[in-house]
């Protein structure tokens, strides 16, 4: 965890000798150990509690029913969009004066068609 070799250790050891006293040192040691101890197993509840939350909350089968409405909304949108680009194009055509194949023209379309072969013929 903190990559502190025997030797830092000694000098670790020797240094807290120095400052806190061979009476006080077994004291400090049993101290920072359940301290120590104590924050880990916080560590580890914390961890535990954030898995249960997120499995909870994340579901497969709601990200399969998102992914599927959306694909749904997807094709919905372009079939009005085609709707809208028919409706515009018919509207464009008839304000031209423009007889369109799509409309209530379209037998007046044919109808010219066939006569205008028929004159040539």
């Amino acid at each position: 965890m903190f990559d502190i070799g025997f030797q830092e250790l000694i000098i670790i050891f020797i240094v807290a000798l120095l400052v806190f006293g061979p009476k006080r040192l077994p004291e400090l040691g049993r101290a920072f150990g359940k301290g120590l101890a104590e924050l880990k197993r916080s560590l580890h509840d914390v961890k535990e509690q954030v898995e249960t939350e997120f499995k909870e909350t994340v579901d497969t089968t709601d990200i399969q029913e998102v992914v599927k409405g959306g694909s749904e909304l997807k094709k919905s949108l372009q079939e009005v969009k085609e709707q809208v680009e028919t409706g515009f194009k018919d509207a464009i055509d008839t304000s031209l004066g423009k007889e369109t194949e799509t409309g209530v023209n379209k037998k007046d379309a044919e109808g010219e068609k066939k006569e205008g072969l028929n004159a040539r013929h």
